[in-house]
């Protein structure tokens, strides 16, 4: 069953860094990190819910046409920053300088308190997935866009998974959204993080594994965590669905020889743009915002795909079919 309360998804939380330290003693570090910069967006999560934030007011028609023009439904919406969300970002800066951000997280942390940075105009610069106006304002200010984007980019996801989870909450919203077919999310934009797989068979393998095969499964939004499904299995980045694209097994994890049912992981190769997608089998779809840990935990599939000179894309550019409506982020 899917944890849903702060308490359940927190403990769930603990129980797979535990796993993972067990069998990846050498991730430890990693998981500390990671530990420090999800507690709080597993609170944020919970005082979004409790204080019903604010939804995008936007229309079942508008959202269908951008839609069929493959503009996200949150992109260049008008969507409420609460308070919180904002107080949240400088415990975010010292979880990564603790984390080996060092000085520059810190010297980002003290220019949010001092407002040198909005961070009301970074979060909501980050939710229309801007990348580029954080990058020249970082520079702007002296600091480094990769770190400010992180940082933006942890601080909205809360706010981004309520909006796609409480929209997808209705039935023609969500019916709409199945006729979605781009490799990015249809909510926010952002990549996939993996493929999960909930399908088992009485053997425990998904159905269809191995080399070479259909994909089951769904995409999951690295950024929002929304699911979605394409129409066909082809590359995710660029639709390429011809000999050049693969689906291969991953290397086995290391786990306790004992246990039988282990998860099935495999990756996506495309041999055309150079892109991998990383496919993994669990018994529920993974919630908000414990998909980071799935990806940490797969890592070994990244190590493999990146020795054979596969890679993650860049962050689709969505000003290239809707032009940003917010250019700076202060």
């Amino acid at each position: 069953m899917t944890p849903t309360d702060t308490a359940e998804l927190w403990q769930a939380a603990l129980t797979k860094w535990a796993e993972i330290a067990a069998n990846c003693p050498h991730l430890q570090p990693a998981l500390a990190v990671q530990a420090a910069m999800l507690r709080p967006l597993i609170d944020a999560r919970e005082q979004l819910e409790d204080s019903r934030a604010e939804l995008p007011a936007i229309s079942l028609d508008a959202l269908v046409q951008k839609w069929a023009r493959g503009v996200p439904a949150l992109r260049n919406e008008p969507v409420h920053i609460p308070p919180f969300l904002v107080d949240a970002l400088p415990p975010l800066c010292d979880a990564l300088a603790e984390g080996g951000a060092g000085e520059s997280a810190a010297h980002i942390r003290d220019a949010l308190i001092r407002r040198e940075i909005d961070g009301t105009s970074l979060l909501r610069v980050s939710l229309a997935r801007n990348r580029k106006a954080i990058h020249i304002s970082a520079l702007h200010h002296g600091f480094s866009p990769d770190l400010v984007w992180v940082i933006g980019e942890l601080g909205s996801s809360p706010l981004a998974h309520y909006c796609q989870a409480h929209l997808m909450g209705d039935p023609e919203l969500a019916a709409a959204s199945a006729r979605w077919d781009h490799g990015y999310c249809p909510w926010c934009g952002s990549w996939p993080a993996f493929i999960e797989n909930t399908v088992m068979t009485g053997g425990g393998e998904p159905a269809g594994s191995g080399e070479g095969v259909s994909r089951h499964g769904a995409l999951r939004c690295s950024y929002c965590a929304a699911a979605w499904e394409l129409t066909t299995t082809r590359c995710v980045y660029c639709a390429t669905a011809d000999e050049r694209f693969i689906v291969a097994a991953g290397a086995a994890p290391a786990v306790d020889a004992d246990k039988v049912d282990q998860p099935c992981r495999r990756v996506e190769l495309c041999g055309a743009c150079g892109a991998y997608t990383k496919l993994i089998t669990s018994a529920s779809l993974t919630p908000f915002p414990l998909l980071a840990i799935e990806d940490l935990a797969t890592l070994e599939l990244d190590e493999g795909a990146m020795a054979r000179g596969y890679r993650r894309p860049d962050l689709f550019d969505l000003d290239t079919i809707d032009p940003p409506a917010s250019p700076t982020c202060g």
